[in-house]
């Protein structure tokens, strides 16, 4: 009984074994590709996947209001920083920027130590000790944004100071002042923050809104306490999407959490 299969060869010939030797060499070829293309295409899929840590954490500094006569030369000094990295990170194009009365982002020196936060800005007087939260008064702020979730707390973080706390937001939930006060910054010429927001309140007292995708004030504006002043996104140095929101006192980071109501969740 005859195959229906056709036979391998018209004439029946065997094939060469120089032709069988060249296939067994292109199989083990095509493999070994295909795997390179699988490991190339799993590494791709890695550096693309969110990550735990910022590639580039905010910078640590504090914001600082120049007193007069003086100068950004003698901030940098005292500040122990390079005067050109003063004027590229605040946005400035040279040191005669820098009046009477102008906020810039001062950075820290390399003495400071990563967990210690921020160095007292030019002038200030010594951090105060945090407050027992058993005796905390009533809440100085209200939540920047509504239903609040945190997913970063003040402190140590990944071996540097994490000057604020983060707030869980989808791109475009409102984020309002936290209180009643002057904008006394609305850009994004701050490296890492991104669009951001500065509230200067009464009590020496300052509120930061940082990694916006739209900024709905402009410096010199006066805003009330639950008013909306930008919408969030993950502009700047940010993972995803959140709400990075510090509080300064005299210009001196301090934790959020000792000025807000109780938080829904912690991270």
């Amino acid at each position: 009984m005859t195959s229906g299969l056709a036979p391998a060869s018209d004439n029946g010939a065997k094939e060469h074994p120089s032709a069988a030797a060249a296939g067994d060499g292109v199989r083990p070829r095509a493999a070994r590709g295909l795997r390179v293309l699988v490991v190339a295409m799993a590494l791709l899929a890695a550096a693309c996947r969110p990550s735990a840590k910022a590639a580039h954490p905010e910078p640590l500094g504090q914001w600082y209001v120049v007193q007069q006569d003086e100068t950004l030369a003698e901030i940098a000094r005292r500040a122990g920083v390079p005067e050109e990295d003063l004027l590229e990170v605040n946005g400035l194009k040279s040191g005669a920027e820098v009046v009477p009365g102008k906020m810039i982002f001062v950075l820290n020196g390399p003495g400071s130590h990563p967990d210690a936060g921020a160095p007292p800005a030019p002038g200030a007087p010594a951090a105060e000790p945090a407050p027992d939260p058993a005796r905390r008064p009533a809440a100085r702020f209200r939540w920047p944004v509504d239903a609040p979730r945190v997913t970063s707390l003040f402190g140590s973080r990944w071996g540097r100071a994490h000057e604020g706390i983060d707030l869980q937001a989808a791109i475009g939930t409102p984020v309002y002042a936290a209180d009643a006060g002057e904008v006394v910054y609305a850009g994004n010429s701050v490296r890492g923050y991104g669009n951001m927001v500065v509230v200067k309140h009464a009590d020496a007292l300052m509120t930061v809104y940082a990694h916006n995708s739209v900024l709905l004030v402009k410096v010199g504006q006066h805003v009330s306490s639950g008013q909306r002043i930008a919408l969030s996104g993950q502009s700047g140095h940010a993972t995803g999407p959140h709400v990075h929101f510090e509080v300064r006192r005299d210009q001196l980071p301090r934790d959020p959490l000792q000025f807000l109501p109780g938080r829904s969740a912690k991270p």
